[in-house]
């Protein structure tokens, strides 16, 4: 069902065919040029390190803007892109529009992700006709609200977050327009950030249009809005033969998210997909309520769930708009998938991943080429504060940081491990300049054994993220599955779940050990009765500071210290028919433990090797433990805490 091949589309004049080809990769690298230029200006890490933000080429057709070309940093933006533009331009009259405006908007219910993520769109002209819209999209610092960084947890309107854009002119023929600018900045915490990020934005808007003109000037612009066409529809054939693999039906999958921050209610996301010859259906109807909390989100589902699709059968084309013409979304209004203003909606990052999640649950249901569940949760964490250091006093500052969990295992490869979910395509700060630029140490981000569900393709493994406070620091995190990790499929085990501490006084030397919980408080999770992590008899939050993964302004002293475990992703297949040399090579590696490797993939290892005899014997035993009810896979986790 994966293609790897272009599809083949037929014209009496094979010169033309390969002149269109060329025309629509000088598209594709008109878009790459514009993603350099802004990460290589940008002012803040979340833009220039993290990736959060993508380029978008739309060109204007009868049926309205259409995405041609993108290059994505952060691959969500470009399922969404196409929406945005038709919103905007629904709003703005194009004949009114002169060369060098940019508009700007940030509003969730034209499309944007959430409030923090700002998109800039600006017109080119041929012969004094728009006929090329370019859009650059990015998270920023801060916006105002009262929490920095845009994930304004507990706040159940948009009124209490950061400011909200209309479409708004930014640049009128490229000179600043005073009042827009004045009105972002005067709102900003750290104005000296989002002014160098509105500048790269509007920048690499700049560098796109030129590169555009050459492209139009060498090719003409019949043949490169041909060669927009031509990607569209090459995009939209090979998406359709992917799906036309997968057999007709109706597939349902849920899941759900832990909570909304507010209640403690869990969220149903239920889908059903409607797969019908090379056309399918998904269908949110099922999930749960709006919440009173900010984790639902306005619009962005409509394409962001796509993703699961694009990834499961056509992996290999470009994406633009030919990517979302075969596939209708349904979105309830009033559901945790669509919610109704004045909801907030500026905590996105946990139900994106669900949303792909079901989809690629239910997908898994039709097809042996499946994907078991990813981490689901970006874990992200924003830090802020007034610098009190000697030579950096009263400096405001922020930074963010991205844990990173595992991806699912697939029909026949284990998962990728240490990565941000699917939504992103993201990486984390780069630590080193976020130590340069902050009061904080990175004391510790690396990969956690025993954390990645079991299966006979494993999941990918979690991972362990440590940062010491050298000035008193406001933290906000965003985390879900901390009830349950990421389910296995095919008979697969599932990945660790998430957890959180504070760590007082902190000292590498005492607490370097992320198995060493002495000293350590629990912020969010699941513990027994002595505090230990068990994601399968302990009770959510018991003695933990929290009942949520989702809260904001926590205090971290200067000398203390955060720690968060991310989990791994689900497993596929039967971990009991585990090629036992991947066994071996996991424990070799320090992926897996022995003990783990016993428990959950039934292999004997004795100094480093599998004990073969006693494997087999042990495998057997598992096997009739399991049909008679009395074994199951083992929910991933570190097994050896010091309390």
């Amino acid at each position: 069902m994966t293609l790897t091949t272009p599809p083949d589309i037929s014209t009496d004049d094979t010169t033309a065919d390969v002149q269109l080809d060329i025309l629509r990769y000088g598209l594709i690298e008109v878009g790459r040029e514009m993603l350099d230029s802004l990460m290589r200006s940008a002012f803040s890490p979340v833009c220039r390190d993290i990736l959060d933000c993508t380029v978008v080429i739309h060109m204007r057709t009868d049926e309205g803007w259409e995405a041609a070309a993108l290059w994505e940093g952060c691959m969500q933006h470009a399922f969404v892109a196409p929406h945005i533009a038709n919103f905007v331009m629904d709003d703005w009259d194009v004949d009114q529009m002169q060369p060098g405006d940019v508009i700007f908007t940030n509003d969730p219910w034209r499309g944007s992700l959430h409030q923090a993520d700002v998109n800039l769109f600006r017109p080119v002209f041929v012969d004094g006709r728009v006929e090329f819209l370019l859009q650059s999209t990015s998270h920023l610092v801060d916006l105002g609200g009262p929490i920095p960084g845009g994930f304004s947890n507990g706040a159940q309107t948009h009124f209490e977050e950061q400011l909200k854009l209309p479409p708004t002119m930014l640049y009128a023929n490229d000179i600043p327009v005073r009042s827009t600018f004045n009105f972002l900045l005067e709102n900003n915490r750290v104005p000296h950030l989002v002014l160098g990020d509105l500048r790269a934005l509007h920048g690499c808007l700049v560098v796109g249009e030129r590169q555009l003109q050459e492209l139009i000037n060498r090719g003409g612009l019949d043949q490169v809005r041909a060669a927009g066409r031509y990607a569209i529809d090459a995009t939209e054939a090979s998406m359709r033969r992917g799906i036309a693999a997968i057999p007709d039906g109706d597939y349902t999958a849920e899941d759900f998210l832990d909570e909304d921050g507010v209640t403690d209610e869990q969220i149903p996301v239920h889908v059903t997909v409607r797969v019908r010859g090379d056309s399918m259906e998904i269908d949110f109807s099922g999930s749960g309520r709006q919440p009173l909390g900010n984790c639902g989100t306005a619009w962005c589902e409509a394409g962001r769930c796509i993703e699961a699709v694009k990834l499961m059968v056509d992996p290999a084309t470009p994406v633009n708009s030919g990517t979302l013409r075969p596939i209708d979304v349904l979105l309830p209004a009033g559901s945790v998938v669509q919610v109704l203003p004045p909801s907030s909606c500026s905590s996105h990052a946990d139900i994106g991943p669900r949303a792909i999640n079901v989809v690629t649950q239910a997908l898994s249901q039709a097809t042996e080429e499946s994907f078991a569940p990813d981490t689901g949760t970006a874990l992200y964490v924003g830090f802020s504060g007034i610098d009190s250091r000697p030579g950096h006093e009263g400096t405001p500052w922020g930074a963010y940081g991205l844990g990173g969990g595992g991806w699912g295992g697939t029909w026949k490869e284990d998962g990728v491990s240490f990565c941000v979910t699917p939504i992103g395509n993201c990486r984390t700060s780069v630590q080193e300049h976020v130590e340069i630029e902050s009061p904080l140490v990175v004391v510790q981000h690396e990969i956690v054994a025993d954390t990645a569900g079991a299966g006979e393709f494993r999941g990918g493994l979690g991972s362990v993220y440590s940062i010491l406070a050298e000035s008193d620091t406001l933290i906000t995190v965003v985390a879900d599955r901390l009830r349950r990790g990421a389910p296995g499929a095919k008979g697969g085990g599932a990945g660790a779940p998430a957890y959180g501490w504070y760590i007082p006084n902190f000292d590498v030397a005492h607490h370097g050990d992320p198995l060493n919980l002495q000293g350590a408080e629990p912020l969010f999770g699941m513990f027994d009765e002595q505090g230990r992590p068990d994601p399968v008899h302990g009770e959510f939050g018991r003695g933990a500071r929290y009942r949520t993964g989702k809260f904001s302004n926590m205090l971290v002293k200067a000398g203390d210290a955060i720690r968060f475990l991310i989990g791994g992703g689900g497993g596929w297949g039967d971990p009991l028919q585990r090629d036992v040399d991947r066994v071996v090579a996991d424990v070799r590696s320090g992926l897996v433990t022995v003990e783990h490797a016993r428990l959950a993939y039934g292999v004997v290892i004795v100094d480093g090797a599998a004990d073969v005899d006693a494997t087999t014997l042990e495998r057997a035993r598992l096997t009739t433990e399991r049909a008679s009810g009395t074994w199951e896979i083992p929910v991933a986790i570190p097994h050896t805490r010091t309390i």
